[in-house]
């Protein structure tokens, strides 16, 4: 009996080390940093003294998992959620990501236009669309902020991203960041 035990316990602990192969950390990080309030920022104050791109990912890591804020403080007590991990293996590297709504907020309130299904913005490996069922357009600066919610709430740990949400104020473009 003893020995059917351990015999037992030996065969667990071994199919365990068979099936611990290494993974991508597909878990979520959260920041005391946010890509939405950086993009209303520069929405705010165009000529503003501002974050340049890079230096918004460094103070994203450099706040990393430190949550001293409460998401119903930041967001209110009511909060939309973004899509994240629709496609698996389109996640893209956070820096191509944060590119694209870089260069869509700088474009202000020009029109984003999206007749079905068109490509916003293209940097790296990231690629920044917008889908909906007919012909829309949004000012490019509130769909750099779907990217900045999107940012914030699909940023895995192994420093990639994939996800989307509708652009602000207009429910019928579906603003998606991904990898082709």
């Amino acid at each position: 009996m003893v020995r059917a035990a351990f015999t037992t316990f030996v065969l667990l602990a071994v199919c365990r080390a068979v099936g611990a192969s290494p993974t991508t950390d597909t878990t979520f990080v959260t920041s005391t940093f946010s890509f939405a309030e950086w993009v209303e920022g520069i929405i705010a104050d165009p000529q503003g003294n501002h974050l340049t791109a890079k230096q918004a990912i460094a103070a994203f890591y450099a706040g990393r998992n430190n949550t001293v804020f409460s998401e119903n403080v930041r967001r209110g007590p009511l909060l939309k959620r973004a899509s994240c991990n629709e496609q698996p293996n389109t996640e893209i590297p956070v820096g191509d990501a944060v590119s694209c709504i870089n260069y869509l907020t700088a474009k202000g309130q020009t029109a984003c236009v999206v007749n079905d299904y068109s490509r916003l913005c293209e940097s790296g490996q990231a690629l920044m669309d917008g889908n909906s069922g007919s012909p829309t357009s949004s000012a490019c600066n509130d769909v750099a902020r779907a990217g900045g919610f999107i940012m914030d709430h699909c940023t895995r740990a192994d420093n990639t991203v994939e996800g989307s949400e509708y652009a602000y104020g207009n429910g019928n473009l579906l603003v998606r960041i991904h990898r082709a």
